[in-house]
């Protein structure tokens, strides 16, 4: 299996479209590939999610197993990025921060992305999939990942 990192959205997206309670083979898969260390979920991944109670429960699961973002080579990364694409971030929304983490986590360790944004080169705000495309790191949707990682439901 390749190793991943994945974005918030993936994770609120799957929780809404296969709740844990009728779905549970899926987050079996993903749990035992977070404890496997093929999915990665950072520090500021796990901090982001705040509306849904049961999904973060679950992440509780992993908690050990959360990837730190907030150290010295990752913060600089992290900033190298902003400085590069300031409209990765929206500084007045301070739910929405883990993007530069997630890709500069991906870029000092060989991780593909798996994000559900789509890409854009322009907009309001910059999107994981362009700044890994300008950084020649893989990147990837939900859909991408089950048929890379042949997961059939």
């Amino acid at each position: 299996m390749n190793k991943y990192i994945v974005d918030t959205d993936v994770l609120i997206g799957l929780n809404d479209s296969l709740p844990m309670d009728v779905y549970e083979t899926p987050w079996k898969m993903i749990g035992k590939n977070i404890e496997n260390k093929n999915i990665i979920i950072c520090e500021a991944v796990f901090n982001e999610i705040k509306k849904s109670v049961e999904l973060k429960l679950w992440l509780e699961k992993y908690k050990k197993l959360i990837e730190p973002c907030y150290l010295d080579k990752v913060l600089i990364e992290a900033k190298v990025i902003i400085n590069d694409c300031p409209k990765l971030i929206d500084i007045n929304n301070p739910s929405d921060q883990s993007d530069p983490y997630i890709i500069a986590l991906a870029k000092l360790n060989g991780l593909m992305v798996l994000t559900n944004e789509k890409y854009s080169e322009g907009g309001k705000k910059t999107k994981i999939p362009f700044i890994c495309k300008q950084l020649s790191i893989k990147c990837i949707n939900t859909h991408e990942f089950y048929r890379n990682e042949n997961w059939k439901f």
